[in-house]
């Protein structure tokens, strides 16, 4: 009687993880981790920046006296001062704004202290543009999300990917003054100028936004009545 034989398939002595899905995922998951450790200060900014916009649409859904009266009239003010400027009148205005934030957030980072400070920024701008947006939709619906996506969003837009760049470099620069302050570190003049030529970069980037918003306020804002 001839001899019973199984031939069982052959699997190699060792498994690889890097192989076939398994590798992928953990290709995939180092990446991302690569990708929040080496850019952590701006995922943290984007963090606080969605909690300020949180509160601000909580702030517009409240029932707080006269809060739609002012900010109508807020609108209101705004449309008819901007109406009286020309296109780069009404940029000068939008960068005029931005520089109430950037200004502070380049001070900051000349600051050991200045890190705490730097993460208001964020929280501030959002929650007045969650303030902002969440009344409009809530007041005038689809009118008010349509003047939102097509006359605040726009500029708004570049405008907080500029602020979570400087203020991650106020971070940044407030930690090397901390290492000098502590005498860990003893001189910074090469990160300053490199800290300035960075911030010239970002004032010509806010200017842009701010070009973006005149822009758009000329090409869509008749066809609102707000």
């Amino acid at each position: 009687m001839a001899a019973l034989s199984l031939n069982f398939p052959r699997f190699p002595k060792t498994l690889s993880l890097h192989t076939g899905g398994f590798g992928k995922a953990r290709d995939g998951l180092k990446g991302f981790t690569e990708i929040v450790r080496a850019d952590w200060q701006k995922i943290a900014l984007m963090a606080l920046f969605g909690l300020g916009l949180f509160l601000g649409a909580r702030t517009a859904a409240s029932d707080l006296p006269d809060w739609g009266d002012k900010i109508l009239e807020m609108l209101k003010t705004s449309r008819l001062t901007r109406a009286d400027h020309t296109l780069l009148g009404n940029a000068f205005l939008y960068f005029g704004t931005d520089m109430a934030f950037m200004a502070p957030g380049f001070l900051c980072g000349l600051c050991a202290a200045g890190l705490p400070l730097v993460l208001f920024l964020p929280v501030v701008r959002g929650l007045g543009i969650g303030a902002l947006t969440g009344w409009l939709v809530s007041a005038y619906g689809w009118e008010g999300l349509g003047y939102s996506l097509l006359l605040l969003f726009p500029a708004t837009i570049v405008s907080m990917l500029v602020m979570f760049t400087y203020c991650k470099e106020a971070m940044l620069m407030s930690g090397d003054m901390l290492l000098v302050a502590t005498k860990r570190a003893d001189r910074v003049e090469s990160s300053l100028r490199s800290y300035a030529a960075r911030f010239i970069v970002l004032l010509l980037a806010s200017a842009g936004a701010a070009l973006l918003d005149a822009v758009c306020f000329a090409a869509f804002a008749r066809f609102f009545a707000l």
